[in-house]
């Protein structure tokens, strides 16, 4: 009997745990990819906000619009299943992410363009790939599992359009 209480409270955790994934809660992983995912495509359409407004080249508006359109709607799926989870999204970027957006409204003309695809097109979806590739590897959500399943070919494609865009802007 007192080996059976010594286990009792990781029995408990357990209980509490499994209870939490079938009340359609995400487990502490999966809600800190949903949490990190939310800010990246916040951030890159803000930041791609800034691309379409001051980018000079014709080929990188286009490519800013791209990302614009891409990561809204992949937001709103976002959202949509964080809500059904009944989890809240960050209302805010963080501190970092939004020091990054007002480095590119400051960011000198004639660098703009190449800044943007680099850091954007390039780094933070470099970044992007890595969260989803675990996502699709870690997560144990189906539908969570599925929407970064989705969503990755969509990043991948971003990265290999901005690698081409590199090239053009030397």
């Amino acid at each position: 009997m007192t080996r059976f209480l010594r286990y009792l409270p990781a029995l408990g955790l357990v209980c509490l745990s499994t209870l939490a994934q079938a009340d359609g809660a995400f487990n502490q992983t999966d809600r800190r990819f949903v949490t990190d995912a939310a800010n990246a495509g916040v951030y890159e359409v803000q930041a791609a906000q800034v691309a379409v407004k001051r980018a000079q080249s014709a080929d990188v508006k286009a490519f800013a619009q791209m990302l614009l359109s891409d990561h809204e709607k992949a937001n709103v799926a976002l959202e949509k299943l964080a809500a059904s989870r009944s989890m809240e999204l960050p209302r805010e970027l963080p501190h970092e992410l939004r020091g990054r957006v007002q480095g590119l409204e400051r960011e000198q003309p004639e660098k703009f363009d190449r800044e943007f695809v680099q850091k954007v097109g390039m780094d933070d979806h470099d970044k992007d790939i890595r969260l989803f590739e675990n996502a699709v590897a870690k997560s144990t959500d189906p539908e969570l599992k599925s929407f970064a399943v989705k969503t990755l070919p969509e990043l991948k494609q971003h990265r290999q359009h901005a690698q081409g865009l590199i090239g053009k802007l030397r």
